[in-house]
């Protein structure tokens, strides 16, 4: 069968190189698989319905052997039964009606088995032909359904891979946002290292600073009497002037 539904779906545009199973031609084309199956079941039918045929002119030949044989016979009964009558009627002609009579007879009791045969015939030959029509009405109901349903199916087929899809593109998008959530977690400790590396350095700085002042030549201004000088001439109070002057120079 599967043979068959390849060489319907080559009829309804397979492609070359498909040569593999059912369900990878009906990946690739949903469409043309439905319409494959659609007529491997129109030519399984079609043979089955053959069959009813053929088994309806068997049942209508055996039944027309049967019903001919069955009137021969009773038509010969019937020819008997009127010559038996005859003997009473004419013992003038006894010896050769009755004669006629026993051909007649024993010809009417070899058919007795004929008749039944042909009748069994007919009634077998009837059964087949009755199962055969079941089958197929059943078979062209399937067919009816089996459009709708194939379609439905690759409906169903669709609406499931694009569900497929949509999942993949929110767990894609999930997974990129997880990815820049990480990202700013990550900026936020560079800057937070920055800032620190920049306060160490700033802190190396100063101490270099102190370091220098502490270890390079002395100014001039640090000795105290050239200080008190400059601050004189400046009119910077000295440091040395009592409360009692500073007090006097305010009431100047």
């Amino acid at each position: 069968m599967f043979g068959r539904f390849v060489k319907n779906y080559g009829k309804k545009k397979i492609i070359d190189g498909i040569s593999g199973l059912r369900d990878a031609i009906v990946a690739f084309d949903p469409e043309g698989a439905t319409e494959a199956e659609i007529t491997t079941m129109e030519e399984n039918f079609d043979k089955i319905n053959q069959e009813y045929a053929k088994a309806k002119q068997d049942w209508m030949r055996e039944k027309k052997e049967a019903e001919e044989i069955e009137a021969l016979y009773n038509q010969r009964l019937a020819a008997a039964e009127q010559i038996q009558n005859r003997i009473d009627a004419d013992p003038d002609n006894a010896r050769q009606l009755n004669d006629a009579l026993t051909q007649l007879v024993e010809t009417l009791e070899g058919m007795t088995s004929d008749v039944e045969q042909e009748k069994e015939e007919a009634r077998d030959a009837k059964e087949v032909m009755e199962d055969l029509d079941e089958t197929v009405k059943l078979y062209a109901e399937n067919l009816k359904k089996a459009r709708s349903q194939l379609k439905a199916a690759a409906h169903a087929m669709e609406k499931a891979k694009r569900q497929e899809e949509r999942a993949g593109i929110k767990a894609e998008r999930a997974s990129r946002l997880a990815g820049l959530k990480q990202g700013g977690s990550a900026l936020g400790s560079a800057l937070e290292s920055m800032n620190k590396q920049a306060a160490e350095a700033q802190a190396r700085a100063d101490a270099a600073m102190h370091k220098a002042e502490l270890l390079g030549p002395a100014k001039v201004e640090d000795n105290a009497i050239i200080k008190e000088a400059l601050a004189s001439v400046s009119g910077t109070p000295s440091a040395s002037v009592s409360i009692s002057e500073r007090l006097a120079a305010l009431k100047k």
